[in-house]
């Protein structure tokens, strides 16, 4: 899997992922192009809780035999939001070897191609980018408080003083797999239409809490189009750049090379 893989649909993967100065590996990475489309999935444990590390496998393990195994006439956008469930719950029915519920939980970034249609799925605070030429984005969204607050902000519903008082919380998770009765998944219902050369890259928050987007655009333009090195070189650019303090980094990246020709 680590190695750059090609199929008809002239796309590449690359994958890494690095411990960094944690002391448990608490990310979970999956990638793989198959005959109709290509399918990636990061999922990060929470190290504010117990057992991040068998969320995280346990989510990765649910969504892969899923996807391998789900219904054709199932939409991709309705497989991501059933499967968001899914995993939601495989994760907080987790128990010890006692029998006794763990906490434990996990973020959740995903991603599903088929021909030039990109779906993903989003659940907590791990990162999907699409980067087009210099341009860069992220398509989902961060559910953490702070969420929470900018809408509460805009709406008017608290001050301008409230917000900041509370901004110091803003990156509290407020949905994620194991929470139960998930509250929140970013999941595109239209496809978003891939062009030649354009780069998907799923992240945990080891990445992008440590490199600028101008950064990571550098890394991947100086590398492009081995997905393989661009993974290999954010992973190792994040190390390098927080020696003493470095969480878990994973990175997937996906270079769309356009459909295949007959």
């Amino acid at each position: 899997m680590y190695d750059e893989i090609k199929n008809s649909y002239q796309v590449s993967l690359g994958v890494s992922s690095l411990i960094g100065t944690r002391q448990e590996q608490q990310d979970s990475v999956y990638g793989e192009i198959l005959e109709d489309s290509v399918v990636a999935i990061i999922c990060d444990g929470m190290g504010g809780l117990q057992h991040g590390a068998l969320a995280s496998q346990v989510a990765i393990q649910t969504f892969a035999e899923d996807y391998e195994n789900k219904d054709p006439a199932i939409s991709i956008p309705m497989f991501l939001q059933q499967e968001a469930i899914e995993m939601d719950m495989v994760v907080h029915e987790l128990v010890d070897e006692n029998n006794h519920p763990i906490r434990a939980g996990s973020t959740a970034a995903a991603v599903v191609i088929q021909g030039n249609n990109l779906y993903f799925l989003g659940v907590g605070d791990s990162h999907i980018y699409i980067i087009r030429g210099d341009e860069m984005m992220v398509v989902n969204r961060d559910h953490n408080y702070r969420l929470r607050l900018d809408e509460a902000l805009e709406s008017g519903r608290i001050t301008e003083e409230l917000y900041q008082k509370e901004i110091i919380q803003g990156e509290a998770l407020i949905s994620y797999l194991g929470k139960g009765n998930l509250p929140l998944m970013d999941v595109n219902v239209k496809p978003f239409l891939l062009q030649q050369n354009d780069v998907v890259m799923l992240c945990s928050d080891g990445l992008y809490k440590t490199l600028s987007d101008s950064e990571i655009k550098d890394i991947c333009k100086q590398h492009f189009p081995d997905s393989q090195k661009m993974a290999e070189m954010l992973t190792e650019t994040a190390i390098i750049k927080s020696l003493e303090n470095q969480d878990n980094t994973s990175v997937v990246v996906i270079h769309y090379n356009g459909i295949a020709k007959a």
